[in-house]
């Protein structure tokens, strides 16, 4: 039976077990569009086990027992929804330390696959009522006669669990008794000479449908159109919502996404969506499998709702999971002229075969999902009749390498999304398409912009990222001068597409792509999200590579010519990266960005062959001293990652004038990572005294240093003006000991010149490895080990120790003992 809480008690054992048992216990959605071959890959992903290369189910098989026996813990996989059998060692499951729990509504499946079966009933009319009662909510007061009708309503619903929550969420918040007589008598219509339980919870959750706004209703059923048990990313929802204009028209994108999120909450509210998040982390909704067959069967026309209704649109919408052939050809005799929406979707990309010629008299087709699978060619003829098409969305389809002519004459589309489509070389002129909104090409291989792209005026998303084969293109100025509801451009991040148009960036939400380091100055205001790399020339991918997420906000400079000036950079940056840049007249950041030292938000810097820099900050000598210690000026206070690299004249951090400066409170305070490779001006890198504030640091790696002497001197300062950076002022007090409680791997790789790592001890609880190699002048290792019945013991965490035998025999020790401790985690190599 459906909806009586089998997945929701399933659930709590799964917490249960996590909670309170050493147990490993995954997770597995398995659905009506079952495979064997689909189920593997599920219960490998969840191992991290690749089996994308092994196409035999036995091989598969015998590779996933063979990492379930090596499993020191009980393995207890859970497998929800299941529909048919299947042999438990096809999963590797007869493995010594492997049980299985599953749910089905099927008791034939559990007793030929040999399970143990636990039946759950219907709640009974005291337990009904205290679900209905906690469902509704504190705010919901029940009085009175009320309380009767509220209870017979509960009752209507049949001890059912899902049709109780659905109910009982439609009418939270309601207390006009009136109200609650038509649900009741709404309810009672539903359920007449339905004697079966699953047909009546049906009924049930259309009365709720009923209850809705009409465009909740068609935002609602267009959700059925995902697969089923799908985590359904709520942006990715809300965008097909604008697409298909299901919402009222809003002025800008955002307020639009602000109505699709109110609509989707209320939907979850109302208990016909589930609030959840994917793997990723992604806001997500999800359908009730129950939930989902009620709204399939009100779109394919086998249930009317509301008989006098006649605006239930008609979809199509077909797994391709179970088919056992690898190509599917399209049947025309279900592409009808009331069609509304059309969703084609595959678990592992399988073919479809599109008859020559064939021309579906589709009309009133709005929306065209064929995700995920695979097509050779789509016939000219085929959109010919598909004049009102608004969504076509052949996102991650393989096998395509072009789309036909009559795509450019499609003038109703608002939506064309071709995003992973990694065969895809070219599409037709899309001058015609006035109406678009979104054009995603992202991660395709077309070689160059699409014809006629410079007409469409109304695009508020054009997406060019990650398209790698694109030719080398400059944007010329004003050509954006007429896009005033473009919010989102996204291009390919380096060099290929340079955008010399630089006022288009102060009416976008979102931008990824290249402009002229002459142009950057220009932008009076950025966007919401951007990626900018900043060179004033077309040139090859850099070194470095971008982050992936669209929530940074990063800046990449890279060949470009920095001058001494007043430019500010983006006060809520976080990502700098300078590469093989220039600047005459340049000791530090700051002479370039007058603002560099207050970027509170930055989290990582890169810098990479910048020649001339001598220092990253200046400390002004405007500000008195005792400013500099109080925490509301802490320099970098968010920095999470620092990364330098070949920079040949830079001999310190900071740099302070003619006084001499204790450096701020709570500078580097964030600080995860560090990392310098090839400074071989530098001398010291740290004073003692700012190690000690590194607390949260996990990672020290500095590498092929010529010059460097110390990792943390003695002293408590700064670079003092007109010298080189290396004389330091002095602390009041001696510290007897540094404790980084964080720091995990500490690297110290060729050397020559680096004599002491720190003069004082360092405690490190946290530490997992530990590399000093070849660094022939250090003497001496600056862990601290505590001792236990006198002899040293190293920290619980330690896994290896690494440098070259001979610098590990000359290091001299305290205690003789300390090296015995150690040895046994010496090794020449990671």
């Amino acid at each position: 039976m459906g909806g009586v809480g089998k997945t929701t008690l399933a659930e709590h054992i799964h917490n249960h077990l996590l909670e309170n048992t050493p147990f490993k216990v995954y997770w597995i959605s398995v659905s009506q569009d079952f495979s064997i071959k689909r189920l593997q890959g599920d219960v490998a992903k969840r191992l991290g086990l690749d089996l994308s290369n092994v196409d035999d189910e036995k091989v598969r098989a015998r590779r996933l027992r063979d990492a379930f026996e090596k499993m020191e813990e009980m393995l207890v996989l859970m497998l929800d929804d299941v529909w048919e059998e299947f042999r438990l060692n096809s999963l590797g499951i007869d493995a010594r330390n492997c049980r299985l729990i599953l749910t089905t509504r099927s008791l034939e499946v559990c007793n030929r696959m040999q399970c143990h079966p636990f039946e759950l009933k219907t709640l009974d009319t005291e337990e009904a009522w205290g679900l209905f009662e906690r469902t509704l909510g504190s705010e919901t007061v029940l009085d009175g006669d009320l309380k009767d009708i509220a209870k017979s309503v509960a009752e209507r619903c049949g001890g059912l669990p899902l049709g109780i929550i659905v109910v009982a969420g439609s009418m939270r918040g309601k207390t006009d008794i009136h109200e609650w007589r038509h649900a009741l008598a709404g309810l009672k219509a539903c359920s007449v000479g339905n004697n079966e339980m699953e047909e009546k919870v049906f009924r049930i959750l259309e009365w709720s449908f009923n209850r809705l706004k009409e465009h909740e209703r068609n935002c609602f059923l267009y959700c059925c159109l995902y697969p089923e048990d799908s985590d359904i990313k709520r942006e990715e929802l809300i965008d097909l919502f604008i697409w298909a204009e299901l919402m009222s028209k809003r002025g800008t994108r955002s307020k639009a996404f602000d109505e699709g999120q109110t609509i989707l909450n209320k939907l979850i509210r109302v208990c016909l969506l589930e609030e959840t998040k994917n793997f990723g982390g992604d806001d997500c909704v999800k359908m009730h499998d129950l939930v989902r067959d009620m709204a399939i069967r009100i779109t394919h026309g086998n249930s009317k709702p509301e008989s006098s209704r006649d605006d239930v649109p008609r979809f199509l919408v077909k797994s391709l999971g179970q088919e056992d052939s690898i190509v599917t050809t399209l049947e025309q005799e279900e592409w009808t002229e009331d069609l509304r929406a059309v969703s084609f979707y595959s678990q592992n990309s399988k073919g479809i075969e599109i008859p020559p010629a064939w021309s579906p008299n589709c009309p009133k087709l709005s929306t065209l999902l064929l995700s995920d699978v695979s097509i050779e060619e789509i016939p000219d003829s085929f959109f010919r009749h598909m004049c009102g098409l608004k969504v076509l969305n052949l996102s991650s389809c393989k096998g395509i390498t072009e789309l036909p002519n009559s795509v450019s004459d499609m003038v109703n589309l608002t939506a064309l999304i071709l995003r992973y489509c990694t065969d895809l070389q070219s599409v037709p002129p899309l001058g015609k398409l006035k109406q678009l909104r979104d054009l995603d090409l992202s991660s395709t291989k077309i070689k160059d912009l699409p014809q006629g792209w410079e007409s469409l005026v109304n695009l508020e998303m054009l997406n060019l990222d990650e398209c790698g084969a694109l030719r080398q293109k400059i944007i010329p100025k004003g050509t954006f001068s007429q896009f005033h509801r473009l919010q989102w451009l996204l291009l390919p991040c380096y060099g290929r597409v340079q955008v010399n148009d630089p006022e288009v960036l102060n009416q976008l939400e979102s931008f990824i792509g290249c402009l002229p380091f002459t142009d950057f100055y220009k932008i009076t205001r950025w966007p919401k999200y951007y990626h900018v790399y900043v060179n004033d020339i077309l040139t090859e991918d850099p070194s470095y590579d971008f982050d992936d997420y669209l929530d940074q906000k990063q800046l990449h400079f890279h060949q470009c010519e920095l001058g001494r000036g007043s430019n500010n950079l983006p006060d809520d940056m976080k990502i700098l990266m300078i590469e093989d840049c220039e600047g005459m007249g340049i000791r530090c950041l700051s002479d370039v960005f007058k603002n560099f030292i207050n970027l509170s938000h930055l989290s990582r810097l890169d810098i990479k062959d910048l020649v001339g820099i001598e220092f990253l900050w200046q400390l002004s000598s405007a500000s008195p001293r005792d400013q500099l210690e109080v925490s509301s000026f802490s320099p970098l206070c968010g920095l999470d990652w620092l990364r330098l690299h070949r920079l040949p004249n830079l001999v310190g951090l900071f740099y302070g004038e003619s006084e001499p400066y204790l450096i701020p409170a709570g500078t580097f305070s964030s600080l995860r990572r560090l990392h310098i490779y090839e400074c071989h001006s530098m001398k010291q890198l740290f004073t003692v005294r700012l190690l000690q504030s590194l607390q949260n640091l996990e990672t020290l790696t500095v590498r092929d240093c010529e010059g460097l002497e110390e990792i943390a001197a003695d002293g408590n300062g700064v670079g003092q003006g007109g010298g080189e950076g290396s004389q330091l002022t002095s602390s009041e007090g001696a510290t007897a000991t540094v404790t980084l409680p964080k720091l995990r791997t500490l690297n110290l790789t060729r050397l020559p010149q680096l004599k002491n790592v720190c003069k004082v001890a360092m405690i490190c609880d946290s530490i997992e490895e530990i590399a000093i190699d070849h660094c022939p002048k250090v003497k001496r290792l600056p862990l601290f080990l505590p001792t236990i019945n006198g002899q040293p013991c190293p920290p619980s965490t330690l896994r290896k120790v690494v440098g070259d035998k001979k610098g590990w025999e000359s290091l001299e020790w305290d205690n003789p003992s300390a090296k015995n401790a150690l040895d046994p985690f010496f090794a020449t190599q990671w």
